[in-house]
């Protein structure tokens, strides 16, 4: 079935109806409204959007998207621009496909913001009952802030923000490695979190 350059008001399909991977070409395919016959979930959506794209073409899953969200469904969009991005994930080379897996595992690349506060949770958590074990000694006796675990680990976490914690205290050992390891991850959190808001705000 070849729909390259077609251009409708609204498509009525069946999700019987389409032709599984190799049968169909649909670049260009313009529509405005999708009216299915009978329940037609998304999974078998995006099935059809990958059996019209052997190859990694971006605008299919746009199109879907932007018709979804035209209708109010603003969650189904998001997952379709999701499955767009792993998609493209696909055809990336190694150190940017590696990128790719970590901005899906912690915010889904931005279409799941929640995840970024339920790790920053999690890792704050695991960081304040471990700073809770020890007691370090101030780099300037005297000079510094009552010991604060919890806020430590979250000073270590937020970066740029400080709460007054990082920076007096005077880690040794493996405590060295785990604020390094905390820091490290705030860092990769913040980032995701900025590439996602990016991309969110130039769809919009």
């Amino acid at each position: 079935m070849v729909l390259n350059g077609a251009r409708v008001v609204t498509l009525i399909d069946l999700s019987t109806s389409w032709p599984g991977p190799g049968g169909l070409a649909m670049g260009g395919f313009v529509y405005e409204n999708l009216v299915p016959y009978s329940r037609f979930p998304l999974s078998r959506r995006l099935e059809w959007l990958a059996a019209a794209t052997p190859e990694y073409q971006p605008e299919p899953y746009e199109r879907l998207a932007t018709v979804l969200r035209g209708s109010g469904e603003d969650a189904d969009a998001r997952e379709v621009l999701l499955a767009k991005q792993r998609r493209r994930r696909e055809t990336l080379p190694l150190a940017a496909k590696l990128w790719g897996y970590v901005q899906d595992w912690t915010v889904a690349y931005g279409y799941r913001p929640g995840r970024a506060a339920l790790w920053m949770a999690v890792l704050w958590a695991a960081g304040a009952v471990a700073f809770s074990r020890y007691a370090p000694e101030a780099l300037k006796p005297g000079e510094q802030p009552e010991w604060n675990p919890s806020l430590y680990a979250l000073d270590l976490l937020l970066p740029v923000i400080n709460l007054g914690q990082d920076g007096h205290w005077r880690l040794e050992g493996h405590w060295q490695w785990l604020a390094a390891a905390l820091v490290l991850l705030g860092w990769i959190l913040a980032t995701t979190v900025a590439a996602g808001a990016s991309r969110l705000l130039r769809r919009s």
